[in-house]
């Protein structure tokens, strides 16, 4: 029973080798790490390459007790790195993807290692707060026509982390003119990537109540297996029993706050 339960938490929360520690970590806590994996020391010792850092993955036994998964992962990143060994500053993004990445780094460095009001978010991440410093970082690192959408925003110390991810996710260019849109609740179109598997989405997806579209089947093993909400706007959603070969809208049941 407890090698099924091992097993079962490295395929949830082993680290892809392409993933950044501070994404990695945001991705186990949205999994649920925080929630229903608790672990004594002998078992969190045999986990194994899960973070594919080994001061990560060593240090998670050091704690005696039961604990929840995230605690041990957050002990064990605070006790092996400061924010600064973490953290990569980027110069630019590109790409909305890379934008929404870069903000959950900055985001989560700050709740782990930061002074700010963001240190009580740990185990509600989604709670956290753009400060001043995440604010300019994300703004001077932006391409010009996302740095020109930012500056729409007016930046105050109750601006939620979340509310920027989705603001950057949703907006649009057009190609052909190169003019910007604001945000909108539409279907993604062809050649935009899955959030959940970072792969372009083609004909092959199903778009969520409140506009978001991902891969059929990423997103039925998501609301089934890690979250009933949105990945990119935490909006609740419930998924038909059974995906037809056209896109179809899945059920919203609630939205979220923001």
């Amino acid at each position: 029973e407890s090698q099924r339960k091992l097993q079962s938490v490295r395929e949830r929360f082993t680290r892809r080798a392409d993933q950044s520690l501070l994404l990695w970590l945001y991705e186990c806590w949205f999994a649920g790490a925080h929630v229903d994996v608790w672990l004594d020391s002998s078992e969190a010792q045999q986990l194994g390459c899960l973070s594919q850092d080994v001061a990560i993955d060593r240090g998670l036994g050091r704690r005696a007790g039961r604990h929840s998964l995230w605690t041990r992962l957050v002990g064990s990143v605070r006790a092996a790195y400061t924010a600064e060994e973490l953290l990569l500053r980027r110069d630019s993004w590109s790409t909305r993807l890379e934008g929404v990445q870069y903000l959950t780094e900055l985001s989560m460095a700050d709740i782990l290692f930061g002074n700010t009001q963001n240190s009580r978010c740990l185990d509600d991440l989604d709670r956290a707060c753009c400060t001043w410093d995440t604010w300019q970082a994300l703004r001077r690192s932006a391409p010009p026509l996302y740095a020109k959408a930012l500056s729409s925003i007016a930046w105050n110390r109750n601006l939620r982390v979340l509310k920027l991810k989705a603001f950057i996710w949703d907006y649009r260019v057009k190609p052909s003119s190169c003019v910007e849109t604001q945000p909108r609740e539409q279907a993604a179109c062809g050649d935009d990537p899955c959030t959940i598997c970072h792969e372009e989405l083609g004909r092959n997806s199903c778009e969520l109540e409140c506009g978001h579209e991902f891969h059929r089947e990423c997103i039925r093993t998501w609301l089934l297996e890690h979250s009933s909400t949105c990945p990119i706007c935490r909006d609740y959603a419930v998924l038909p029993a059974d995906i037809p070969a056209q896109p179809l809208k899945a059920r919203r049941w609630k939205r979220s706050g923001f």
